[in-house]
This record gives structure tokens, sequence and C-alpha cells, in this order.
């Protein structure tokens, strides 16, 4: 975990950097114009979903002990060259080709956990390395704040803060070569015996270890599987307002009548409400065993926030209630990993599992950014109805499995051993209260199934 958490952590800080640096002058200096700020912030999303496909055959193919540090080396490379961009196509190419080198993170940091650990441990797991999504705005407010006051010299704040960041970044690439985890089977730090415990522990995960044959047709089944769609829309509804806000918080922020040094402390406290958030959607989601519920219930503050900032006027007297209403947007880190971990959980096959927001605001249309916060509303709105949705549905897929399983000659109900925290005796009527021999639950587990083939899978609601 030590290990993604830092990658992580400057995957975001080398990508948020360009927001930390907008209120210190990056824009003027560059002579940026009109939408180019919007462009280049929306850029790099862009060139992470442009090469997606890409991305997913590379995981699949690549050991990503061996992938993953490659990327880290490369997205740190580029960050420090980035120093050098002093126009609007330097910068756009910079982002592009960091955003490109990011693409296969997170999906990577998803195969991990679904490697090593039972289904309800992922959701700990992807809490703690995405809380650097908070962690990033405590910090590196922190970092930008202390480098905003280099005034003097040839070089700018913000060039000093990309190449620091991005010469830490290449060494930790090249660190990790050595610490990256590789699958149980291919790890180097595990006994033979330890391998085969790390793996049978995973059994009732119905997921998988992994495999590097690229199967067309799970690509194939997740064109045509509903719940695919579902994920991607839920992602990409979420995903709109919150790199919006990523890119224009601190300008945001700054419209408000604050200067920059007092737009990076804002912001430390909005960093750890994030994590606050992100600990809590956690913390109830062991106690309910739900997801969909959390990514409404998140997604509720997030509406209610972006409401106030488009009614509220920009006058010194409406600071407070301003700075409330940017603070409520911190319980959409809540939903990210909520959304993530609910996907992740509900998805098998290895091939299978394996933007658009900064361009809805204008730096012409500050401070009060009308129309790129109306487009937030509607995606935040939009998200919460499509998770009831697609509740539903998995709701409809495990009653279609129990058919399955009773055609099969199985039980209708089984215990989903994955989300327990105990290896409990199953006594499920029909499984162990029948005399007759009932066929083994788990013995497809590692066959490479997606859930939709695998009548034993049972979809987390």
């Amino acid at each position: 975990m030590p290990v993604l958490f830092i990658t992580y952590f400057l995957q975001f800080m080398d990508k948020q950097i360009l927001s930390l640096s907008s209120v210190f002058g990056i824009v003027q200096a560059t002579h940026l114009q009109g939408e180019e700020y919007s462009v280049i912030g929306s850029v790099a999303p862009i060139a992470q979903m442009a090469l997606q496909p890409l991305s997913a055959y590379f995981l699949v193919k690549f050991k990503l002990s061996i992938y993953i540090p490659v990327l880290v080396m490369c997205w740190g490379s580029t960050l420090a060259c980035m120093a050098a961009a002093r126009n609007f196509p330097g910068l756009l190419v910079s982002r592009f080709f960091l955003g490109g080198f990011e693409t296969s993170t997170q999906a990577a940091f998803i195969l991990v956990g679904q490697m090593w650990y039972k289904r309800h441990e992922q959701g700990l797991r992807l809490t703690i390395w995405y809380s650097n999504v908070g962690w990033v705005n405590i910090i590196g407010s922190l970092i930008m704040y202390g480098f905003g006051h280099i005034t003097n010299g040839a070089i700018h704040s913000y060039q000093i803060a990309f190449v620091v960041l991005g010469l830490l970044t290449l060494l930790w690439g090249i660190a990790s070569f050595f610490v990256f985890p590789d699958n149980p089977v291919q790890s180097k730090f595990l006994t033979r015996d330890e391998k085969v415990i790390a793996v049978e522990r995973i059994r009732a995960n119905q997921q998988g270890v992994e495999t590097k044959i690229f199967k067309w047709k799970q690509v194939l089944e997740t064109l045509l599987d509903l719940k695919s769609w579902c994920w991607m829309s839920l992602l990409l509804l979420h995903a709109i307002p919150a790199g919006a806000i990523n890119i224009f918080g601190p300008l945001i922020v700054r419209g408000f009548g604050y200067d920059g040094y007092d737009v990076m402390l804002f912001l430390i406290p909005y960093g750890a409400l994030q994590v606050i958030c992100m600990v809590g959607s956690y913390w109830l989601s062991t106690k309910v065993q739900y997801k969909s519920p959390l990514v409404v219930v998140f997604l509720i503050p997030c509406i209610v926030g972006m409401t106030i900032l488009y009614i509220t006027g920009r006058a010194e007297a409406d600071q407070p209630a301003l700075l409330v209403a940017y603070y409520l947007l911190s319980a959409s880190s809540a939903v990210a990993p909520a959304m993530l971990g609910w996907q992740a959980i509900n998805t098998a096959g290895h091939t299978k599992k394996a933007s658009i927001g900064p361009l809805l605001f204008e730096p012409k249309d500050g401070p009060f950014y009308h129309s790129g916060i109306l487009a937030c509303i509607i995606c935040y709105s939009g998200a919460a109805a499509l998770a009831v949705f697609t509740t539903a549905y998995l709701y409809y897929l495990n009653k279609k499995n129990e058919a399955r399983r009773v055609e099969a000659g199985k039980a209708a109900k089984i215990v989903d051993y994955s989300m327990t925290t105990s290896e409990v005796k199953d006594t499920t009527p029909g499984v162990a209260d029948k005399e007759e021999p009932q066929p083994v639950i788990g013995r497809r587990a590692f066959e490479d199934l997606t859930d939709l083939q695998n009548d034993e899978f049972i979809y987390v609601l």
C-alpha cells in the first residue's frame, strides 16, 4: 500500500500543480488568452480518454511491476520539461503527454487490489491511495504557498514547482522498479506456501488473479454489457464537474475576493474535508455493505454547494456563504472511490476490468462562472439518478444468477465469502441442509470468467 499511496500522490500532485499555479501568474506569464487555459486543463483527461483502449491492452500484456514504473518516470520527466513551456502550444503538448502517461495508473491500482485482497478488503485499500485527492490539496497548497513567495529572478514560482516535483517523480519511478508489486503467484517476497495462501484467500472473489492473454470476447462483452455503460456514464457524470473543480477551483475561490496566498490557505481545510469524507464513506460502507446509497448521499452536498455558488453574489458579505458552499463540494471526493470500488467488485475477467469538465469554465466567465456551475449541477443530478437505475439493474442480475444456479443443480442462495470478514459456515438453505452432494462453489473462480459468465458471481448493490 505505501507504494500505491506515494505513486498516486505524485500523479495527482503533478496533475493538480497547474491548477495551484493558476493563481500565481501562469496564465499571464505564458500569455494565455480566451479559452486556452480551459483547453490546457482539459487536454490531459482527453488524452487519457483517447488512450484508454491502448492502456487496457498494455495492462493485460505487460507486467505491472515494470509497466507502471516506466510510466511514472515518463510523466515525471514530462512535468520537469513543462517548466520550459512559455506559451499555449508548449503547455498543451506537455499536458497531453502528461495525461497520456498517467492513463493506466488508476486502473492498474484497482487490478492490484483485486489480485491481492478479498472484495470486502478492497474498499479500504482504494480509499487509502485515493485519499491523495485531499492530501494533495493540503500538502500541495503549502508547497505552492512557499514557492509563491519566490517573486524575484528570471524563473517563475510555478516553473520551480514543475522542476522539483518532476524530478522527485522521476526518482520515485526509478525506485518503483524494485518495490512495485506483482501478482501473488509471481511475487518475490512470498514463499511458495505463502503464495498458495495468498491465492486461495481471494478464491471467493470469483474474479481470478491475472492473465496475460488479451481476450477479445471479454472486450465485446464489455461493449454489450449494460453495466459497463452505467459505470462509464456514472464516472463521466462525476468526472466532468470534478475535473472542472480540480482545474478551476483555485480561480473560483480567488473570485470570492481573496489573493493567491489566501486561496492556498483556504484549500488546506478543503483538502482535510476531502480526506474526512472519503474515510467516512468507507466507514459507512462497512456498516451497510452497500455502495449505491453512499454514491447518492455524497452527491447531495455537491448539488447543494453548486446551487449556492450559482445563486449567491460575490460581494465581501457573501464570502462566508461562498466558502461554505465550496467546502460542501469536498463531498465529491468520496463519490469517485465509492463508484470505483462499486465497479471493481462487480466486474470480473482480467481484460474487461482492465475530459470534458474544464471546458465548462472559461476565465472570462469569472468570478461567477454561471454556465459552468449550472452544467455541474446537471451532471451531479444525473449521476444520482443513474446510480439508482444501476442498483436496480444489479438487483435484477442477482435474481437472474439465482435462477441460473438452480438450473445447474446448485443452491439459489449462496454465501458471498468475499464480502465477509471471517470464514463462516455456509448455512444457506439448500446448501448445507440437503443431504445429497451439491456442486462445489468456487471451483471455476480462477478460470478468468467474466461476471456475466459466472453464475456464482454476486453483485454488490
